[in-house]
């Protein structure tokens, strides 16, 4: 069995181009880079590199070979990975979400949810749409909530709920009288924005005609950044259950009424762990807010 040490000498290599770079990167010496790829030759009983007085370089027997010795380290990672993930299941749930706005309704009410040990993703820290069923099967996380319902030979969802958006304005600001606005109403205005919001991103840029966005790198940065500003932003049906965005003095709450104001959410799981998860889902739907 080749070593994958070996292996991983072989990809660092094709990355940095020399000895000495792959020894460096490495933190061992370039000799010992020198009788790793010989070793590993003689194992693979072909060449992989081009050998002058000066140079050592790839031939393409070594490109393929290191483009393949890639792919199977990303695997053994990807293994040893979903190994752990499952093996921490059995004592608790790991939540992520596709959006913010789940993680922080769970973190804000954690004392009206079941006795479960969850573990939450930092609503900084997202799980990207495409990525979604990945996620799940390889134990990363057992429940991931998404915009998508997902139903296959090992995954389903459960809807839990609709996140509609509201936005904070100026108390000077004419919209700060207004009972509701659409997307359409707050045209030309600026906003302050976390920067990653999920797919509330691509609505929000899609219907607010001429706006201007500021995204910030998390909530905590808006939020200071908020006190020294006339700015608007955003907050949800979700994240106003534990943050005290209403009382901010400056500004007004203000519903957004308008038909592209709405993500349906859902909770998805494997299929194995239905048990454990669908009764912590049920709670989460109890205390989900209008």
């Amino acid at each position: 069995m080749i070593d994958l040490d070996l292996l991983n000498e072989l990809v660092t290599f094709k990355k940095y181009g020399t000895l000495s770079a792959t020894a460096e990167h490495l933190m061992i010496t370039q000799p010992s880079v020198t009788r790793g790829m010989k070793k590993l030759e003689q194992e693979l009983g072909v060449e992989l590199f081009d050998r002058t007085a000066n140079r050592i370089s790839l031939n393409k027997t070594g490109e393929l070979a290191a483009k393949k010795a890639k792919t199977l380290l990303n695997a053994e990672k990807s293994f040893k990975d979903a190994v752990i993930n499952y093996a921490n299941t059995n004592n608790t749930i790991k939540v992520s979400s596709v959006l913010p706005g789940p993680i922080s309704l769970i973190e804000n009410r954690r004392n009206k949810i079941i006795k479960s040990k969850i573990k939450t993703t930092s609503a900084n820290d997202l799980v990207k749409a495409a990525n979604v069923a990945t996620n799940i099967q390889n134990y990363d996380n057992q429940l991931v909530f998404s915009i998508d319902e997902i139903n296959n030979e090992e995954i389903e969802s459960l809807f839990v709920g609709n996140e509609k958006l509201a936005v904070m304005i100026d108390n000077f600001n004419p919209l700060a009288a207004k009972k509701s606005v659409s997307f359409q109403d707050l045209a030309d205005q600026i906003f302050l924005v976390v920067n990653d919001i999920g797919p509330w991103k691509k609505i929000i840029e899609d219907n607010i005609p001429d706006a201007k966005f500021l995204y910030q790198e998390d909530i905590d940065a808006l939020t200071e950044l908020s006190r020294y500003s006339n700015f608007s932003y955003f907050v949800s049906n979700l994240t106003l259950t534990g943050r005290n965005i209403v009382e901010d003095e400056n500004r007004t709450l203000v519903p957004i009424e308008d038909d592209a104001n709405k993500i349906e959410i859902y909770g998805s799981y494997l299929k194995n762990q239905k048990t454990r998860i669908k009764p912590l889902l049920k709670e989460i739907i109890k205390i989900w807010p209008n």
